[in-house]
């Protein structure tokens, strides 16, 4: 009798939540929530060029590369959910050979309140500039350093917010085999002061990672020189007002490994960055600087090939330098060494008025930039470093001016100078300077019909007798940084908003003497994209965010296309 009246109770309240869902939908339109997605697509067609592939840089043995991407979300009101697969077939060249085949590479399900949220699956986030923590996407390097596991967090009014996580970081297409726990938090000082005008902010992070793989790191002498586990902490302080910001981070870890003189040593990891800018009165000002000692991080110290390569990274340290968007100028952009590393970097900005005799009708807009970096020797050398190798000395400079004027309504102009002097491979050569200019042409023949004209040139002058330090000029010419004069342009005629057309060239007239061709073709429709380019790139590097990947040479059609629904 009571397992009869049981099932007839929950029958009754099946029924009466039937029909109170019924009622409410008879009274409101049904909500389904919103499904949204992309798909990207990247393919090479590789063709045979004798110029490009060698020994050294063979031809893809399969010659079609092709990256695949599809995101779909979901939302309804406060959750969300979604899920990314990535196709690989195979992957382009100068990607991870780890990259391969189809999966699922990330899902995820959130809920999101107005001051609290949970994420079960696989998530991204960065503790504060990212010196010990960041996991992020970047489909250009190959990155995706996802977490797999909880991250949640809550705030307390605009006084405190803290969120902390737990899981496991993606690595190519397989997960690492460490953990990571972690935590940041924010409390504003301003709002418990009740500054009105000013914002001050104390925050803080830590972090922690288990991986066993780190016990198999020994010394010459056979003693472990590691723990399992590695801890990192970020200490900073936020301060606005008045158009003036600061920031200031302090950055410690316990020790990682680097060889010195053939073996391994354990060393502290530390780091200082300190962040001033202002804004207004057409003024923008931001002055950086960075001081960076043994702080490379790895999601794993595993020695399975298939966790190496350039994904294997736990922090984000970009070079602090101007990234550039004209070639010539990105030639060989700097690369930041973890082990040691101080920098410097300023930016100012300035937009001359309209209708003022130096800004004209439509105004101009000034930029200069400035960044030098100094590196201690034993960077470079594993092996009987010298005797000053600890000193800290130069190793990059890059000082650039640019100016845009709008002339009239139909013609705009932009100018950049740069100067780049930097070290040479190994330091075993004298410096190496470049002066690139650049002049960049956009006409308007109406709302729809565009031309735009790019130029470029690059001088880099050597001296033509032995070097000081014994150098012989072949050997300095050998130097892959040194390769002489370039010139490049870029013609591109735009029909907005569907169609643009490009033809390029790049050209080392002084010692390589090629021609790096392309021209393409794009079409844009609503959120979709399609382009299609052929030509022949030069090796070097692909730059985003202040990271770069090697990108070898290649010949062929590219296609890509993007969308979005």
């Amino acid at each position: 009798m009571k397992k009869s009246t049981n099932v007839k109770l929950t029958g009754f309240l099946c029924a009466a939540a039937m029909m109170a869902t019924g009622m409410a939908h008879a009274q409101e339109p049904a909500d389904y929530g919103r499904l949204s997605g992309s798909f990207e697509t990247n393919t090479i067609w590789y063709m045979q060029d004798s110029v490009i592939y060698n020994l050294s840089n063979p031809l893809p043995k399969d010659r079609f590369g092709s990256n695949n991407y599809l995101k779909l979300d979901y939302t309804r009101g406060k959750f969300s959910a979604g899920v990314q697969g990535e196709l690989y077939a195979p992957v382009l060249s100068g990607y991870q050979n780890q990259f391969q085949g189809g999966k699922i590479t990330n899902k995820y399900a959130s809920w999101t309140d107005d001051n609290f949220f949970v994420t079960v699956g696989d998530f991204y986030d960065q503790y504060g500039s990212g010196l010990i923590f960041r996991a992020y996407e970047d489909r250009a390097l190959g990155m995706n350093s996802s977490v797999e596991g909880v991250r949640a967090g809550m705030n307390i009014g605009d006084i405190f917010a803290i969120r902390a996580m737990l899981g496991r970081p993606r690595l190519y297409m397989e997960y690492a085999p460490s953990w990571l726990r972690g935590a940041d938090a924010t409390l504003a000082l301003s709002s418990i002061f009740g500054f009105k005008s000013q914002y001050l902010a104390l925050e803080g992070s830590f972090l922690s990672q288990y991986d066993a793989a780190r016990l198999n790191i020994t010394n010459n002498a056979g003693e472990h020189i590691l723990s399992s586990d590695m801890s990192a902490w970020s200490a900073r302080m936020v301060y606005e007002a008045a158009g003036f910001s600061g920031r200031v981070e302090l950055v410690g870890k316990t020790p990682g490994y680097y060889m010195v003189d053939g073996d391994n040593v354990p060393y502290f990891g530390r780091a200082q960055l300190i962040e001033l800018g202002y804004s207004g009165h057409g003024w923008g000002i931001s002055l950086t600087g960075r001081n960076v000692e043994h702080m490379e991080m790895k999601l794993t110290e595993s020695s399975d090939l298939k966790y190496s390569g350039t994904g294997n990274v736990l922090n984000y340290i970009p070079a602090l330098t101007r990234q550039y968007t004209y070639s010539l100028a990105n030639l060989d952009p700097f690369q930041v060494k973890t082990k040691g590393e101080r920098a410097a970097q300023m930016d100012v900005f300035y937009n001359i008025r309209r209708g003022s005799s130096l800004g004209g009708r439509y105004g101009t807009k000034l930029h200069v930039n400035a960044s030098v970096i100094y590196q201690p020797k034993d960077v470079f050398y594993l092996f009987d470093a010298p005797e000053d190798a600890k000193q800290m000395n130069f190793a990059y400079l890059d000082a650039s001016f640019d100016f845009e004027k709008q002339w009239n309504k139909k013609f705009k102009t932009t100018f950049l100078f740069a100067f780049q002097r930097m070290m040479g491979e190994e330091r075993t050569t004298v410096p190496i300077n470049r002066y690139v200019f650049a002049l960049d042409g956009l006409y308007k023949f109406n709302t729809r019909h565009s031309l735009r004209l790019e130029l470029q040139y690059l001088l880099s002058p050597f001296v033509k007798d032995q070097t000081s330090d014994g150098i012989t000029v072949q050997e300095r010419l050998d130097d892959k940084r040194n390769n002489g004069d370039w010139w490049a342009a870029q013609l591109e005629y735009s029909f907005a908003p569907v169609f643009s057309v490009f033809v390029s060239d790049m050209y080392n007239f002084q010692y390589e003497k090629v021609h790096y061709y392309n021209v393409g073709v794009s079409y844009t429709k609503s959120r979709t994209r399609i382009a299609l380019s052929y030509g022949r790139n030069r090796a070097g590097f692909v730059c985003s965010g202040g990271v770069c990947r090697q990108m070898p040479g290649y010949t062929g059609f590219n296609l890509s296309l993007t969308t979005s629904f």
